[in-house]
């Protein structure tokens, strides 16, 4: 019972550390996906910038501003 109650809570850490939370900006639809562990930003700027970066931990924690 103990070793099934250990299992439960790694999957539940491990969800938690991998689930993004997205989050759309009013430059053109800039999205970020921003979880525990990555952020991707999906950039869709009015001045022209496009495309995609990853950033992994412990960078994934600036504004957006500091990625532009």
């Amino acid at each position: 019972m103990k070793k099934k109650l250990i299992v439960v809570f790694a999957v539940i850490a491990v969800v938690l550390l991998l689930i993004p939370v997205k989050k759309v900006y009013e430059d053109g639809g800039t999205q970020t996906y921003t979880s525990l562990t990555y952020k991707v930003i999906v950039w869709k700027q009015i001045d022209g910038k496009s495309g995609t970066e990853f950033y992994l931990f412990p960078n994934n924690f600036h504004q957006l501003d500091y990625y532009e």
